[in-house]
C-alpha cells in the first residue's frame, strides 16, 4: 500500500482513490515522490502544505482542482457519501443538493 505522506500521528485512512505525480512535474512538488501511488487525501494535504509555505505557487501547482489532472494520474474510486448525486465523481461536484434534502 502507498505511503500516506504523513510524517507524524496515525496514518490517514484511504477511501480508495489514489494518484501519482508525473515525473516531468516532480520539480514543482518538493517532498512528493513522483511515480508513487498515494492516497488522494494525503496528496491534497501535501499540496495544501506546499501552498501554505509558498502562496505564489497557487497558479502553478493548482488549477480548478487542488490536484491538477495534467500533473497527476489517478486510479481507483471512492464511495459516494449517502445522498450525493451518483453520476458525479468528485467531492467538489457535490454542490448539487443531496436527493433526500428536498
Amino acid at each position: 500500500m502507498a505511503s500516506s505522506g504523513r510524517k507524524r500521528g496515525k496514518p490517514m485512512e484511504s477511501r480508495g482513490r489514489e494518484a501519482r505525480l508525473k515525473s516531468e512535474f516532480g520539480y514543482l512538488y518538493p517532498g512528493i515522490d513522483a511515480g508513487a501511488w498515494t492516497p488522494v487525501e494525503a496528496l491534497i494535504n501535501q499540496v495544501v502544505t506546499l501552498l501554505y509555505g509558498d502562496p505564489a505557487k497557487s497558479g502553478v501547482i493548482t488549477g480548478s482542482r487542488l490536484l491538477r489532472e495534467d500533473h497527476f494520474e489517478f486510479r481507483g474510486a471512492s464511495p459516494r457519501p449517502k445522498g450525493w448525486p451518483d453520476g458525479l465523481s468528485r467531492m467538489s461536484d457535490a454542490s448539487a443538493e443531496p436527493k433526500d434534502s428536498r
